[in-house]
C-alpha cells in the first residue's frame, strides 16, 4: 500500500513537470520561461560616430554604426545600466540610462536625435508572429520631420499609422501579407513627403518600421524608412527606396536671362539653363514637391510651384511667356514606344505673340492645326523619314516659317515647339526647337 501511494506521487509530480515544460513560451513566443532578458540596440543618431554599448559598465555590443542593429543580447533580468560612447572608448558617455528588463521579455533600444541632443527610447517587442498576417509597427526617428501618417498608395489612401511624432512608437498593427506602397504625409494631410517603391510584407514576420535621417535637403543624410525585422535574433532589415519621377525642364520664356532649377530648395543644374535649352530627364523624387525657377545666381524667384510626380512618370515642364507674365506649363509625357517604322511627334506653341497656327507638309497637307500658344498637341505616330514642314496661319494660306530637313528616326519620340518671338531679334526670334524625349 505505501508503494502504490509512493508511486502515485511520483506519478503526479512527473505530469505536473511535463505540463509546465510544455508552457514554457512566454506571452511573445520567443523566450523560454527563465529569468533572462533579451535586449537589442539600433543605432539611429545619424551625426554620431560608430558607438560601444556598455551593459553594467561592461562593452556588449561593439562598432555599432548608423542605422545599424545589435541583435538580440541575452540578460540577466533586473535594473541594468546602460550607456553609449563612441567606439573604443569609454568617454564621452552620449547616453547613460538605468533600463529594468523583465524576465522572457524582449526590449529594443533606440538611440535617436543629432549627436549633441542624442538621447534613448526604448519599446517592449512583442514578437509572436502571426500565422497569417504580417506584423508592423512605425518609429518615428527624424528629428527634423513634423508628425507623420504612413498610408498606402498615395497620400489620399488608408492610413496604417497616424501622427506619428518624432521619438514616437506605435503598436504593432496587423495586416495581410502581400507587396504594399507606403507614402509617408504630414500629420491629418494628403501631401507627399516620400513615396516609395512596393515592399513585400510575408505572413508570420514581425517588422519594425523606423524612419531616420533628415528632410533638410541641405545636409548628406537622406530621410531614410527601413525596415528591421524583429524575428529569430532580431538583426534582418530590408530598406524602402525612395520612388522617383523624371523631370525634364525648358526655358522658352525669349527675354528671361539664364535661370537655376531648385527642387525643395536644392539647385539642379550645374550651369545656368538658357533660352530655349532643356535639362534633359532629371531623376526627381515622386510625391508632393516644390519647384522654383530663380534668376541664375541669385534669390530672384520668377516661378514657384508645386507639382505632384508619380512613381516612374515622365514630365516636361515648360517655363514660357515673356518675364512679366512668366509661368510653368506642365505635361505628362507619354513615353510609349513606336510601333515599327514609326516615330512620335507633339508639337507645342511656345510663343507667346504667335497667333494660331497650322503645321503643314510643303504642299498644304496639315499635320497639327489651330494650334494657340500653350497648346500642345497629342505624341502622333508619323513615319520615320526627312520631312520638310511649314508653320502656317490657322487659315493655312500664310507660311510663317519654313521648317526644311527635320530628321524623325525610326523609334525615336520628338517634341518639336515654336519658340521665341515675331518681334524678337537674334536667338529671340520666331522659330522651332526639336527634344528628343526618348
Amino acid at each position: 500500500m505505501l508503494k502504490r501511494k509512493f508511486f502515485l506521487s511520483w506519478l503526479i509530480l512527473a505530469v505536473f513537470v511535463l505540463v509546465a515544460s510544455c508552457s514554457d513560451d512566454n506571452d511573445n513566443g520567443i523566450n523560454p520561461v527563465s529569468d533572462k532578458a533579451k535586449i537589442r540596440v539600433i543605432h539611429l543618431s545619424y551625426d554620431a560616430p560608430e558607438v560601444d554599448v556598455r551593459i553594467d559598465g561592461t562593452v556588449a555590443i561593439s562598432s555599432l554604426g548608423y542605422q545599424e542593429t545589435s541583435g538580440y543580447v541575452e540578460v540577466d533580468a533586473g535594473t541594468h545600466n546602460v550607456s553609449v560612447s563612441p567606439a573604443g572608448q569609454s568617454t564621452p558617455v552620449v547616453i547613460d540610462a538605468d533600463l529594468t528588463l523583465e524576465a522572457n521579455k524582449d526590449y529594443t533600444v533606440y538611440a535617436v536625435g543629432d549627436l549633441a541632443n542624442i538621447t534613448a527610447i526604448v519599446s517592449e517587442d512583442m514578437r509572436t508572429p502571426s500565422s497569417t498576417n504580417a506584423k508592423v509597427r512605425f518609429v518615428h526617428a527624424s528629428p527634423d520631420a513634423p508628425a507623420v501618417d504612413i498610408k498606402v498608395n498615395d497620400g489620399s489612401g488608408n492610413a496604417v499609422f497616424s501622427n506619428a511624432a518624432f521619438q514616437d512608437i506605435t503598436g504593432y498593427a496587423e495586416v495581410p501579407a502581400g507587396d504594399y506602397t507606403f507614402v509617408v504625409t504630414p500629420a491629418g494631410l494628403t501631401a507627399e513627403v516620400v513615396v516609395f517603391n512596393p515592399i513585400t510584407l510575408t505572413a508570420g514576420t514581425v517588422y519594425t518600421f523606423i524612419a531616420s535621417g533628415t528632410l533638410d535637403n541641405s545636409d548628406m543624410v537622406s530621410f531614410a524608412v527601413r525596415a528591421f525585422v524583429d524575428n529569430g535574433n532580431g538583426n534582418g532589415f530590408a530598406d524602402f527606396t525612395a520612388a522617383t519621377a523624371n523631370v525634364q525642364v525648358t526655358h522658352a520664356s525669349p527675354d528671361a536671362p539664364g535661370v537655376d532649377l531648385l527642387v525643395d530648395g536644392i539647385v539642379v543644374n550645374s550651369a545656368p539653363l538658357e533660352f530655349p535649352n532643356s535639362t534633359g530627364y532629371l531623376a526627381v523624387g515622386a510625391g508632393s514637391r516644390n519647384f522654383k525657377v530663380n534668376a541664375s545666381g541669385t534669390t530672384t524667384t520668377v516661378i514657384d510651384a508645386n507639382l505632384t510626380l508619380r512613381p516612374n512618370q515622365f514630365y516636361s515642364v515648360f517655363a514660357v511667356n515673356f518675364l512679366s507674365a512668366i509661368e510653368p506649363l506642365v505635361l505628362e509625357d507619354d513615353l510609349t514606344a513606336p510601333a515599327a517604322g514609326k516615330a512620335h511627334v507633339r508639337f507645342l506653341h511656345a510663343s507667346p505673340d504667335a497667333p494660331m497656327v497650322d503645321i503643314t507638309l510643303t504642299d498644304g497637307t496639315t499635320v497639327f492645326d489651330d494650334i494657340e500658344f500653350k497648346e500642345v498637341t497629342a505624341f502622333t505616330p508619323l513615319d520615320a523619314g526627312t520631312y520638310d514642314l511649314q508653320v502656317r496661319t490657322a487659315d493655312g494660306v500664310t507660311v510663317v516659317l519654313d521648317l526644311p530637313g527635320i530628321v524623325l528616326e525610326n523609334g525615336k519620340i520628338y517634341t518639336v515647339f515654336a519658340k521665341g518671338s515675331i518681334n524678337g531679334v537674334g536667338g529671340q526670334n520666331l522659330g522651332v526647337e526639336t527634344i528628343v524625349n526618348k
